[in-house]
């Protein structure tokens, strides 16, 4: 079997599944928090702070081809220090899955499963995802791969129709009404949170056939996905308008819910829309799941991820019910993004930063 099987393509189709998840519901509130009628130009303008963390971990990965990051950081920054970090990667990740998990289960219990205990949503789906991570990375791959175009492809088709409904007047002005730098910033920073899934690459690079090309995977990756999201914030308050977009908790449903297409010959896209955001969790679900057992593998210097998987597997199920109710949820998770986007831009920084004093000075690592 070729020692290095994954494709660019599929680098790609892992970054982006990743990256698209539960933001997609409530995304587009957020955004108008900020910037009002320009909450589009605040979702662009996120994927500026993302990508100096992501160029940074791209850039240290290429370096190393044959290893994964919690390997030669051991050798950058001395096994203690980095270990340090691979535990917070680890619990980040995995609190993470956790939280990811709760807004999953409060979206299905107030929407799809009433009567259904929260619970009960989570834990099907955390099993799921204990089941599927229980392979290696090729696999993992593979399954990011198939399951991209079901996920695009739908999202599209909706963006497309929606275009249709909205009033250009709601996206006046561009800029937003009072848009101040502070809340340009906190956009910014939202938005920017939304792709850490770009840290997925530190795993597949050893894997890849052409390791050098994953800065390439990465930005087209991001520019995919921020092209997306952009399109999504646009249509909610092209249709709705900013004022109403506040109002709604899940405005991208409303927005699916609220067109058809051929003079309702095709409508309920609502439907059609909530099965493709399950698997755009799963997705997520899996890439944070399997980062976190596979970092937990490397800091208990196991040969294999699998049992760590179980083993894991309370300690997220505990932390997706540690809010209360459904705004504790999504303050917690806004603060575990912001930790999220710290700790994932300054560590590859401070890999980077070490190994560019060390080629300077001419030392080995």
């Amino acid at each position: 079997m070729n020692n290095r099987p994954i494709t660019t393509i599929q680098a790609v189709a892992v970054i982006a599944s990743t990256i698209i998840g539960i933001g997609i519901l409530t995304f587009p509130r957020f955004m108008v928090e900020a910037g009002d009628s320009g909450a589009p130009l605040v979702t662009a303008s996120g994927i500026f702070i993302a990508f100096i963390g992501f160029w940074f971990t791209a850039s240290v990965c290429r370096k190393f081809p044959n290893e994964t990051l919690f390997i030669f950081s051991r050798r950058l920054v001395g096994t203690g220090l980095a270990d340090f970090f691979t535990g917070l990667i680890v619990v980040f990740f995995a609190f993470s899955t956790g939280i990811t998990m709760r807004q999953f289960g409060e979206v299905c219990v107030s929407v799809i499963f009433k009567k259904t205990p929260i619970e009960a949503v989570i834990l099907l789906m955390l099993l799921l995802g204990c089941l599927s991570i229980r392979r290696n990375i090729v696999k993992f791959t593979y399954i990011h791969s198939f399951y991209l175009p079901l996920i695009l492809l739908p999202v599209l088709i909706i963006i497309l129709v929606a275009l249709n409904e909205i009033d250009v007047l709601n996206l006046l002005p561009v800029t937003g009404n009072q848009l101040t730098p502070r809340k340009f910033t906190t956009g910014m920073l939202t938005s920017a949170s939304l792709y850490q899934g770009t840290f997925i690459l530190t795993l597949l690079v050893p894997f890849m056939k052409k390791p050098q090309k994953v800065m390439k995977a990465g930005t087209i990756a991001l520019l995919l996905i921020v092209s997306i999201y952009v399109l999504i914030v646009t249509v909610s308050v092209g249709m709705f308008g900013a004022q109403e977009t506040l109002l709604l908790f899940y405005p991208t449903l409303e927005t699916a819910r609220s067109i058809s297409l051929g003079a309702g010959l095709l409508e309920r896209f609502d439907a059609i829309f909530i099965i493709v955001w399950v698997i755009s969790i799963f997705t997520t679900i899996f890439s944070n799941f399997y980062m976190a057992t596979f970092a937990f593998k490397e800091l208990a210097r196991f040969q294999d991820h699998r049992l760590l998987a179980s083993f894991l597997l309370p300690f997220i199920f505990g932390s997706s019910l540690l809010p209360d109710n459904v705004f504790q949820t999504y303050d917690l998770a806004s603060a575990t993004a912001m930790f999220g986007l710290i700790l994932l831009t300054f560590y590859p920084f401070l890999l980077w930063f070490v190994t560019i004093i060390r080629e300077k000075r001419g030392r080995s690592v």
